[in-house]
């Protein structure tokens, strides 16, 4: 009873006479990170140790069938798999960035390593498995580089169509991968007569049992996993109803047996009796090629779905991940997995998501999934050999289900029909996305498939390309400019970035044939130079006039703009310009109106003019000439804004124009404060007295 009053940050191991207090930021029942970041057992409680121990456990014998599974589909033995999912899923789940995460052989390693071994029978080594281990090795050294250049905040460049062309092709990867089983491995032909139908039956009512039984409403199949209870109906069809009627299908034994040989791992180039690899391919000219390669293919796919799974288990436990500790511990995980003979491999986001879902949010549940399959590997491996190759088809294919997203579907049909079908369905139908993204997930997903020496590397590259494109075209027609002449003067106001595919727009937006003697092109506070084509653009832009014998200069360039300006001066030399002045709001609401009137009144050389409010009605629409021009001025700018003009009129050269120019970016800042905002800011030549501007 005392203990539950405390605060639940506060509650500890009260069992051996000390409270041990944790701090509100640290959630209850997890590995908290000690001194050196090194995992520390404070505030755990007995509670949490049973749930993240069950959790596990059920974890490993969930991971275990869909490890070998990815071995088949590796084209590669299974103990390659189990061992690197041990080792990748022992390190990342102590050391790694984001607690409540599993690790291990995963689908993605599998798909880019089948795509450099050759399918030689289910169960076994394809050709130039020993090619595979470096690759694995320098897959974890480029992750190291990634995490110590901190680039895995660039996970954010990923769009949201290409993770979903990611997950449809990884899904259909691996569903295609199950069908190797049910083919005859020297003929290449499908199976047939009664061991295609009982491997048929053993499937199917493997994905029944794992799909459906979760949803029965009884307490132990919450606890029990649903994939070892598909594995142990597998079994139990297999060796009670088939094999006492006369037939057999392949088990784990048949294709690749564990023996004592391979439950412990060794270096890859260490021979045993369960282990010989020609290394004699690794230092030719085409072997150094092959493993560049499939490194950099295996560091950027596993570094993608790691942090894509962070991201999925951040969103479950609300609390932050840590991206380069992440990557730092996965290659630290495939450096060792290559080294002993692995596979390696990366985060497995349906395990993490399983796992999260059913509370797990600490280190102590994967830490007990990767023991537990090291144990089991080590010296439960005969019961893995009576495991049947047809019930991990069915284990993986309801995998696939559910990696798959069906609704993308939907998306691609919507983007396909007019509106008037889309509106003849109701509202099932109304996913209309832009068809760009639709176009992304397409290839996204077919490239990761075909045609053949593609990947998902690959296909995400492609995916990302294409959004990038899209986003720079769009950005680019966002140029926009407005012109206005006051005497002698030609004023070109740009508002929109500046930058290679707004360049085009810019250049030709100018005029130095028509143009006056003196032009002025001024960047609003929104617009600025982004990259050397701007820059110059900016160059040809004054090289063309002064040919002419005119000036152009250009003023309000921020602060970025300007330093790119100054760094490049030897070829972009031709350019005139003035930088936009440091504004310091000392008052909400107040800083930006003096910014303005310090601005037009320092400025000499302009004309009489001013800034509207983001209201299109009328303000200086006249000229501010004549009689009573002053008056008339303050009233329409009063009526308009809201705000007071204070100042003798007396000494103003009522004779100029008033010249409208846009500041949203100020005005958005004072309504944003609930401050009316100074939007329209007069100033006059050989003004006697500055003009002061109130808030109503």
């Amino acid at each position: 009873p005392e203990s539950l009053s405390r605060p639940p940050f506060a509650r500890a191991l009260d069992g051996h006479g000390e409270m041990a207090v944790i701090p509100p930021t640290t959630v209850e029942g997890r590995f908290v990170c000690g001194k050196l970041g090194l995992p520390s057992m404070k505030g755990l409680t007995w509670d949490h140790v049973i749930r993240e121990v069950l959790l596990g456990v059920t974890i490993c014998f969930a991971q275990i069938p869909e490890s070998v599974a990815f071995a088949f589909m590796a084209h590669v033995k299974p103990p390659i798999a189990l061992h690197a999912a041990w080792m990748v899923g022992l390190i990342c789940s102590l050391f790694g960035g984001r607690p409540g995460m599993v690790n291990g052989a995963t689908g993605a390693f599998a798909a880019i390593i089948g795509t450099f071994i050759p399918n030689a029978g289910t169960g076994e080594n394809g050709p130039g498995v020993e090619l595979l281990f470096p690759s694995v090795i320098l897959a974890g050294i480029l992750m190291w580089a990634v995490s110590a250049s901190d680039l895995s905040r660039f996970i954010t460049l990923l769009p949201a169509p290409v993770m979903i062309g990611f997950c449809n092709g990884l899904a259909i990867v691996i569903g295609l991968a199950q069908l190797h089983p049910f083919t005859n491995p020297e003929t290449h032909e499908w199976k047939s007569g009664p061991e295609m139908i009982w491997m048929l039956i053993i499937c199917f009512s493997s994905m029944l049992l794992m799909e459906f039984l979760p949803k029965v409403p009884l307490r132990i199949f919450k606890v029990v996993p649903s994939s070892l209870m598909a594995v142990i109906s597998a079994i139990t069809i297999e060796f009670a109803i088939v094999r006492n009627v006369g037939h057999r299908t392949d088990v784990i034994r048949d294709v690749s047996e564990f023996t004592l040989d391979t439950a412990f791992p060794v270096p890859f180039f260490v021979n045993t009796a369960g282990q010989s690899y020609d290394l004699s391919s690794i230092g030719t000219a085409e072997g150094i090629s092959t493993i560049i390669v499939q490194g950099i293919l295996l560091c950027i796919v596993g570094s993608i779905e790691s942090l894509m799974t962070s991201e999925v288990v951040e969103s479950f436990t609300k609390t932050p991940s840590d991206g380069n500790r992440t990557v730092l511990a996965m290659g630290f995980g495939n450096v060792l997995s290559g080294f002993l003979g692995g596979m390696g491999g990366n985060a497995m986001i349906g395990l993490s998501t399983v796992n999260c879902l059913n509370g797990g949010r600490g280190r102590l549940g994967p830490t007990v999934t990767a023991i537990g399959i090291m144990a089991c590997i080590m010296g439960a491996y005969p019961l893995l050999n009576f495991i049947p190759v047809a019930a991990l088809a069915g284990v993986m294919l309801v995998v696939v289900i559910h990696t798959f997203k069906w609704f993308s579907l939907q998306m691609v049909l919507a983007a396909l029909m007019p509106q008037q079908f889309r509106d003849s369905f109701g509202p099932r139908l109304q996913l209309k996305v832009p068809r760009i993204d639709v176009f992304v997930i397409v290839v996204v997903t077919v490239l990761s498939n075909f045609p053949k020496g593609t990947n998902i590397a690959y296909a995400v590259g492609v995916g990302v390309a294409i959004c990038a494109v899209n986003y720079a075209w769009k950005s680019g027609n966002q140029l926009d400019w407005r012109v206005t002449t006051f005497g002698d003067k030609k004023y070109y106001d740009i508002d929109g970035p500046c930058f290679f595919a707004a360049t085009n727009r810019f250049v030709k937006a100018m005029n130095p044939d028509n143009d006056p003697d003196e032009v002025e092109v001024r960047f609003s506070a929104g617009s600025s130079l982004m990259d050397y084509s701007a820059m110059e653009a900016m160059h040809r832009i004054a090289v063309s006039y002064k040919a002419k014998g005119k000036s152009v200069v250009f003023k309000s360039l921020c602060e970025d703009s300007k330093r790119m300006i100054d760094k490049s001066a030897c070829l972009v030399g031709s350019i005139e310009y003035t930088s936009r002045p440091i504004s310091v709001q000392s008052l909400p609401g107040v800083a930006p109106m003096v910014e303005e009137m310090l601005r037009f009144t320092a400025d000499a050389d302009a004309a009489q003019r001013g800034m509207p409010c983001d209201s299109e009605e009328g303000l200086g629409s006249r000229p501010a000439s004549g009689a009573g021009a002053g008056a008339d001025f303050e009233a329409d700018f009063s009526a308009a804004t809201g705000v007071s003009v204070i100042g003798s009129p007396t000494g103003c050269d009522t004779s100029s124009f008033v010249q409208q120019h846009r500041r949203r970016s100020h005005d958005d800042d004072g309504f944003a404060k609930g401050v009316p905002c100074c939007g329209f800011v007069p100033s006059f030549r050989g003004c006697s007295g500055m003009a002061t501007i109130l808030g109503k």
